[in-house]
This record gives structure tokens, sequence and C-alpha cells, in this order.
């Protein structure tokens, strides 16, 4: 691929420089919501990632000022929910990512747009950055491996919290708790921050920077249990009356 754009959709594209493979996330008019299409462009261009010798770390973040308002709801009730389904595929290629993924956060970060932070190495965000895990508010357990990685990274007090609670929390206590290394005045201060500390790392060496991110990391083969776990238990919820509700509310507003 050289340094040549590559485009799956015109929602998520890459480029590849200076051995760092940036993917953007590009929807900003639904606030970089995240439709099946967009998880399935992202899952191939993981695997690109993963499988290019000429990569050696991966830069993901939005390419306007919202990281993600995580699932686009009218999309995802109607796309069936499994193990194999494009969500859970870019879950579990997150999990079992070999190499170090930057990312840079601002705005929304809502859902899966928080969750899938547990799967990066390296995180920053922008001071106007927002999250949020609700997804008790619409009747539906914990994925993405939260409900095991969310306590390990942060604590188990602010695991509940976030959980139980689905509250939304600003970069300052995302920073104080450990979800995220800096916090950044704008998004573009980050955007650059983040980039420049993915170009630097790629200058490392790849089978050193891949061992540490493995030592960093020795429980992927759980991680990857919990997200299938999750899964399983999230379907069963997605056809419970009170998430039904919670939709068609939402959706309505």
């Amino acid at each position: 691929m050289g340094n040549n754009e590559v485009m799956n959709n015109n929602e998520v594209f890459a480029q590849l420089n200076n051995r760092v493979y940036e993917i953007q996330i590009s929807r900003g008019d639904k606030m970089n919501a995240l439709t099946d299409a967009m998880y399935g462009s992202l899952v191939e261009q993981l695997k690109y990632a993963e499988n290019n010798n000429d990569v050696r770390v991966v830069f993901l973040r939005s390419d306007n000022k919202h990281f993600s308002a995580g699932n686009d709801l009218a999309d995802f009730l109607e796309t069936e929910f499994n193990p194999e389904s494009n969500v859970v595929q870019f879950l579990l290629t997150l999990a079992r990512f070999t190499k170090p993924i930057v990312c840079a956060v601002g705005g929304a970060a809502v859902g899966i747009g928080t969750t899938m932070l547990l799967h990066c190495d390296l995180v920053y965000a922008a001071e106007n950055s927002k999250f949020s895990v609700p997804f008790i508010k619409l009747g539906l357990t914990p994925e993405g491996g939260s409900s095991v990685l969310l306590g390990k990274q942060c604590g188990v007090a602010k695991a509940n919290d976030w959980l139980f609670t689905g509250r939304t929390f600003l970069a300052q206590e995302a920073l104080d708790s450990g979800l995220v290394n800096n916090v950044f005045p704008d998004i573009e201060a980050t955007w650059e921050e983040a980039r420049n500390i993915a170009e630097s790392l790629a200058k490392c060496s790849s089978s050193v920077l891949n061992e540490t991110k493995a030592l960093l990391k020795p429980d992927q083969d759980e991680t990857v249990k919990t997200i299938l776990k999750e899964a399983k238990i999230f379907a069963q919820c997605l056809k419970s009356e009170e998430a039904q509700a919670a939709f068609n509310a939402f959706l309505k507003r």
C-alpha cells in the first residue's frame, strides 16, 4: 500500500505513514455513531495492519470533534447480533491485536466508544471529552470486556459507579481513574500529540514493541473469553421488553 490512502467506505479510512497506520472514523453528521458496515471496515483495517510488516503502530482516531456516540441504534436493531456480528468481531480483533494501538479521543465517547479504549495501549483525550457506558439505561449488560477490564484498569469502585449508573464523566475523571494517559486542551492538540507519540514508538524495533505489549497484556485469551461471555448475555438482553422499550424511547427522541 505504501503511503496511499485506503478507503473501505466513506466513513472509515486509513493511511500508512512512517510505519504508523492511522485509522480514522469519519461520520461527523452522526457524531461518529458506528454502523455494522463501519465495524466490518474497522475489522478489515485492523487485520491489514496486523499482517503488514510495514506497520508497527496503529493510531486510531476520528476526523472530527466527536470520537464516537457508540452504536447507531437504528442500524444496530436491523442487524442480527451474535458472536459472528461485525461489532463482536471488531472487539475480538482489538483484544487479539499484537501491535501497539495509540488512540486520540474528543467529544462524545459513548458505549463502545469508551469500552474500545480498554483495548488500546495509550489513550489521549481532549478536555471536552465526555465518556459514558450507559448500557444499563438501555436494558443491556456491559460489553467489550468492560465487566472485567474496567475494574482492572480503573478500580472496582469506579467500574461499579460507571456501569451501574451509566452517568457521563469528563476527561479529568477519566485521567484520574487511569482510563486515559493524558489530557490536552483541544482535539487538534490531542491528535498532534498522539500522532507524535505513535511515530516515536514506530521508530522502535517491531519485535520489542510486540513483546512489550504481550508482557503488559498477558491475559488476552481471558479477555476474549470475557467478550464472548458478555456477548451471549448481551444478545439475550436485546430480546427483552425492557431493552426494546428503551430503544424505542431513544429513537423517538
